[in-house]
């Protein structure tokens, strides 16, 4: 108990390896997070899922790049109600009314409104009428596009529209809204566009802005405030929308942005620990007790044993490590149905062995010369007792660090592979969120949040293992502590 309390002490009074442990703790306890709230499949299910991520704009940087570049980009902004706030008469009928509020706070201009409306309940066959108005910070209020919905001939009642597809009514693109913008700034300010400037005029400035004149042309600023999209649904009283969604489209979005398919990238790279960490630790693992085993089993036995096992690690050993494995992985991903994670963690566990194995068996040379294995021998101990009940223990220590070292090692591989278009597309990590950002061109359009936090990620886990490890080699070497 004293040995392991004089270890840990030695452990913990080097800076790198405290270091290393906090970093360790901050990746499990990441890991832990996502195993406790991601599905299992969260790569097929959600992450390869386009419609998971149909409301995200598309390559927009983090919302705190408005601290660096001095410009206050407007956020991303979703708004769903569930429930209608009552009911209102007009020209005699009567609407069911919901509504969705957007607060406008940055100096610019969402980059589209879109409104999704799920699952309409009709219970007579004359369906239901919707009419959307937009109500503006200055109390303006813009009667944008009214459509009806009827249920399908012979259907039965009540009928439920958009169950399978929601309605999705692109605000800033229908012609339509065009026409009603049209109708407002020319009464409300004197503009006088006729329909031809209809395809020069920018729905999204109109809808969010108030104009000016500057050195003889109009220009649109932004009109900060509360605005209200008021959905107005006429039908029978049992007629009822599930669910209203509006999408104001931001400039920027979450944590860490998005990439070209509107995914959240800070999911993404969550995801991407437990993933690195597995790997990481169920390589290294593998190989260290492979060739750990190999190495004692060989230094022992000696004669043919010893010859066998050591023409192979030579062989095994002078292979090209980054060549062999990728064509490795290449022929055995093409496999129907094979996971290709699985591949990697097989190609590497294949070729990561023979260097352990050949460290542990001039060890064990020069150990089974030592008294107490003589005295095991004289004894009567069998050669898997004396092997690892005598040898290992010893050898534990010296294990173990090389464990840790093999670690960032096995992250660093399945990056480099998955960089490479070898990994799976159907799983976020690190390596393959790169590869993606690359072949989408991230660099050279300058989407730096696309390309940046996954390789400084894969950087930080190939660190701590190496801070770790570098802390315990004063445990490993005794002579080290004297230093």
């Amino acid at each position: 108990m004293s040995v392991t309390r004089s270890g840990w002490q030695i452990y913990i009074s080097s800076l790198v390896g405290k270091a290393g442990l906090i970093l360790l703790i901050f990746m499990v306890v990441a890991s832990i997070y996502v195993l406790a709230t991601y599905p299992l499949d969260y790569g097929i299910r959600v992450w390869s899922n386009p419609k998971s991520w149909a409301d995200n704009p598309i390559t927009v940087p983090p919302t705190w790049v408005d601290f660096f570049t001095g410009r206050d980009l407007v956020t991303h902004h979703i708004t769903i109600t569930t429930t209608s706030k009552g009911t209102e008469t007009i020209a005699g009928l009567k609407f069911k009314v919901y509504e969705l509020d957007y607060d406008l706070e940055e100096d610019g201009f969402p980059t589209y409104l879109m409104i999704k409306i799920y699952n309409v309940s009709m219970y007579s066959e004359r369906g239901v009428y919707f009419v959307i108005n937009f109500t503006r910070p200055d109390g303006d209020e813009i009667r944008l596009i009214t459509f009806a919905e009827v249920p399908p001939p012979n259907s039965d009642l009540p009928y439920i529209a958009f169950s399978k597809n929601e309605k999705i009514i692109f605000l800033s693109k229908e012609r339509s809204v065009g026409f009603s913008l049209l109708t407002y700034i020319n009464s409300k300010y004197n503009l006088n566009y006729t329909i031809d400037k209809l395809n020069e005029i920018n729905y999204n400035k109109v809808l969010f802005g108030i104009p000016t004149e500057e050195g003889g042309e109009v220009v649109w600023k932004p009109l900060k405030g509360v605005y209200k999209i008021n959905v107005y649904m006429l039908g029978e009283d049992k007629d009822n929308i599930a669910m209203l969604k509006a999408v104001f489209g931001g400039e920027s979005y979450g944590f860490l942005g998005t990439d070209d398919n509107g995914r959240d990238l800070a999911q993404g790279l969550l995801f991407g620990f437990p993933v690195a960490l597995a790997i990481g630790f169920f390589t290294s693992i593998v190989t260290t007790a492979i060739g750990a085993s190999l190495g004692i089993i060989s230094g022992y036995k000696g004669g043919r044993v010893d010859e066998i096992i050591q023409r192979i690690s030579d062989v095994v050993y002078n292979f090209p490590f980054l060549p062999i494995i990728i064509l490795i992985v290449f022929i055995i991903s093409r496999m129907p149905g094979f996971p290709r994670l699985l591949a990697i963690f097989g190609a590497i566990v294949a070729l990561g062995w023979p260097g352990l194995t050949i460290l542990i068996r001039s060890m064990v040379l020069s150990l089974k010369q030592s008294q107490f294995i003589e005295a095991a021998r004289a004894i009567g101990a069998s050669d898997r007792r004396i092997m690892f009940k005598h040898i290992f223990p010893n050898l534990a220590p010296f294990i173990f660090a090389q464990m840790i070292f093999f670690t960032p090692g096995a992250i660093l591989a399945e990056a480099a592979l998955s960089f490479l278009g070898l990994g799976d597309p159907n799983i976020p990590t690190w390596g393959q969120i790169i590869e993606e950002s690359f072949r989408a061109g991230a660099a050279l359009n300058g989407w730096w949040w696309w390309v940046l936090p996954p390789g400084l990620l894969i950087m930080l886990a190939a660190i701590t293992f190496v801070f770790i490890a570098l802390g315990l080699e004063p445990i490993v070497n005794p002579k080290l502590q004297e230093r």
